[in-house]
């Protein structure tokens, strides 16, 4: 079913990290189905090449970059890339993340870094790489992917929920200081999403879970979301984090931890 008018994105390059599964998956098909040239990045090249091919197999205009977004000067050759393969960037997606279930008293400092790492400081590195090559002379959009927990307390998610709060936190001061120069930062707050390998993790660790088969929404959910805000008919929303997310699936989310945990 098609919700927003074809070519929505025609002649708009957009770059998504953690492109090549799960939400990033979908939101880089979605993106290139209306008309966008897609670059997708993460660590794993295999991966990347068959969602490339995927795509291409779409009609969709798309390439790949290893990259860590750990590592600045990674980031650094990643907008590079970019620049040589397209010549413009005009959206950034934010969806690379690392997450696994621990409760607190098992979490290792390593454990927390990781994520913290991965989440927030890879989303503050390509932020900043996406400005510096790119938005700060003609402007741009930035969507980060958050979670609706970094607001409430959640068993087996506090360095992720530390980590989603503190991108919150950089999506609304970046929007604040980057408005005059026309650069939108927005982010999206899935809830439980059906056939990802982080809910399918975190039902195992979760009492009572059924890993969303009915309550959690789908991949296309998250993606007609960031496409909205990536659109022109999201011109003047900027500061937001819009949870994408029905009342069963922060239930599924806010189950409590085992009593003998």
């Amino acid at each position: 079913m098609n919700i927003f008018a074809d070519n929505i994105m025609k002649d708009k390059v957009v770059l998504i990290t953690g492109g090549a599964t799960g939400i990033g998956k979908g939101i880089a098909t979605l993106m290139g189905q209306y008309g966008a040239s897609v670059m997708i990045a993460s660590r794993k090249q295999p991966v990347l090449e068959r969602t490339v091919d995927d795509l291409k197999a779409l009609a969709i205009d798309a390439d790949y970059c290893v990259c860590d977004i750990r590592d600045p000067a990674a980031v650094e050759e990643l907008m590079k890339t970019v620049r040589a393969r397209f010549g413009s960037l005009d959206v950034l997606v934010n969806n690379a993340a690392g997450n696994f279930p621990a409760a607190m008293d098992q979490l290792s400092p390593n454990g927390f870094k990781t994520v913290v790492d991965i989440d927030l400081n890879g989303t503050f590195n390509m932020t900043k790489g996406a400005f510096d090559h790119f938005f700060k002379s003609v402007g741009g959009n930035i969507i980060n992917i958050s979670a609706p927990f970094a607001g409430w307390g959640v068993a087996y998610q506090a360095h992720a929920a530390a980590a989603k709060a503190g991108i919150d936190s950089l999506t609304r001061s970046c929007a604040v200081e980057w408005q005059s120069l026309g650069i939108r930062v927005n982010a999206v707050a899935p809830g439980a999403v059906s056939n990802t390998e982080g809910l399918e993790r975190l039902s195992e660790a979760l009492v009572g879970s059924n890993n969303g088969s009915t309550d959690a929404c789908q991949a296309e959910d998250i993606a007609n979301s960031v496409l909205f805000l990536a659109s022109d008919a999201a011109r003047f929303i900027s500061g937001e984090i819009i949870r994408v997310d029905s009342a069963t699936g922060v239930d599924l989310l806010k189950i409590p931890m085992p009593a003998d945990a």
